[in-house]
């Protein structure tokens, strides 16, 4: 059975909602596509290229008033 990369993607994301995968690693376009609640941390591995993209990359955390942790790499 063949499974494509959109599905991959579906059932990687439903293992991070259920937490049954703790760490999801994902691209900017990947990461505007996914809504998940109570992510508590956010690791940018490297810089936005601008602002905007930045509020997006840490907005995925702390939502509705809870508590969230966002870290960036800067070299």
């Amino acid at each position: 059975m063949v499974i494509n990369l959109k599905q991959k993607r579906t059932r990687v994301i439903e293992l991070f909602k259920q937490c049954k995968i703790d760490i999801l690693v994902a691209t900017d376009v990947a990461a505007r596509g996914v809504d998940i609640q109570d992510i508590t941390m956010v690791i940018n591995y490297d810089e936005p290229a601008n602002y905007d993209d930045y509020i997006h990359r840490i907005g995925r955390t702390g939502r509705i008033g809870k508590k969230g942790y966002a870290f960036t790499f800067v070299e």
